[in-house]
C-alpha cells in the first residue's frame, strides 16, 4: 500500500510538470511581464482600496492643529500686521475637527509610490537572488530566464494582496472605533487587525506554496535542474519568505 506520502507526491508531481512545460512556451517572458502589470495595478488598488475601508470604518471627528494657520509665533510677530502675508491666514482658528477616516485615507494613499515601484524593485531583488541560488545548484540559465520565473511568481504577492484587503475590511467593519484623538484611534485599529494575522500567516503561507511551484517547475525548465535540485532552492527561498511573514502578521501590528 502506498505511503500518504507517495500518494501526496503524485498530484504535486505532475501539476510541477504542468508549470514545466507552461514555461517552454514562446510566449513565456510576455506573459511574465503581464503578470507585473497586472500584480503592479493590483497592488496599487489594493492600497486605494485600503484608504476606502478606513473612510468607510472610521467614522470619528478628531481636533487637530490647523495646517492653514501659521505657528503662534509667527503670529504674534506678523498677525497684526496689514501687509503681512500672514495676517489673514492668522485669523484662522488654532485647532479645527477633522474626519478621520478621511484623514486615514490620504495617509494611505500617500503610499501609492509603493505599489506603482515597489512590486517592480522586489522583482528585480528576487530575480538576481534567485539567479545566483539557481547557478549555485548547477543551473545553466540566463539572468533573463531567472527573471521570467521570478515574474510568474509574483502572482502569489497578489494574492496576498487581496486577502490581506478582505481581512482588514472584515475587521475594520466588525471593529468599534470610538478613539477621539489619532493616537486613540491607531490602538484600535491595529487591536482590531491584530485579529487577523491568524488567516493572512495562512494566505502567506498559500502564497508562498504557489510561489514554490512556479520556481521549482522554471528551474527545471530553464535553467535544467533535476526537480531535487529546483526543489531545494526553491525550499530555502520559501523558507526565508515565511520567516519574513511571521514578523509581518505578527510583529508589525
Amino acid at each position: 500500500m502506498p505511503s500518504p506520502l507517495a500518494l501526496l507526491s503524485r498530484p504535486i508531481g505532475s501539476v510541477l510538470d504542468r508549470v514545466r512545460d507552461a514555461f517552454d512556451t514562446p510566449r513565456a517572458g510576455a506573459i511574465a511581464v503581464a503578470i507585473l502589470v497586472v500584480v503592479t495595478i493590483g497592488t496599487t488598488l489594493g492600497i486605494v482600496a485600503l484608504g476606502g475601508i478606513f473612510d468607510a470604518t472610521v467614522d470619528q471627528q478628531v481636533t487637530v492643529d490647523n495646517p492653514d494657520r501659521p505657528p503662534e509665533s509667527t503670529c504674534e510677530r506678523f498677525g497684526d500686521d496689514p501687509d503681512s502675508v500672514f495676517g489673514e491666514r492668522c485669523d484662522e482658528p488654532a485647532r479645527i475637527d477633522v474626519d478621520a477616516g478621511e484623514e486615514l485615507r490620504d495617509a494611505a494613499n500617500g503610499y501609492l509610490h509603493y505599489g506603482l515601484i515597489g512590486v517592480s524593485v522586489w522583482w528585480g531583488i528576487f530575480s538576481l537572488a534567485l539567479h545566483v541560488g539557481a547557478l549555485f545548484a548547477g543551473g545553466s540559465g540566463s539572468v533573463g530566464d531567472t527573471f521570467v520565473i521570478a515574474g510568474w511568481a509574483l502572482v502569489g504577492e497578489l494574492l496576498r494582496v487581496i486577502a490581506g484587503v478582505a481581512a482588514i475590511w472584515v475587521a475594520l467593519s466588525n471593529a468599534a472605533i470610538t478613539g477621539s484623538t489619532f493616537e486613540a484611534i491607531a490602538e484600535e485599529i491595529v487591536a482590531a487587525i491584530t485579529g487577523t494575522t491568524g488567516p493572512l500567516l495562512v494566505a502567506s503561507a498559500v502564497a508562498i506554496a504557489v510561489q514554490w511551484v512556479i520556481v521549482v517547475g522554471g528551474l527545471e525548465a530553464h535553467h535544467d535542474l533535476d526537480r531535487g535540485a529546483a526543489a531545494g532552492v526553491a525550499t530555502v527561498f520559501a523558507a526565508v519568505a515565511l520567516l519574513l511573514a511571521v514578523p509581518a502578521n505578527f510583529g508589525s501590528f
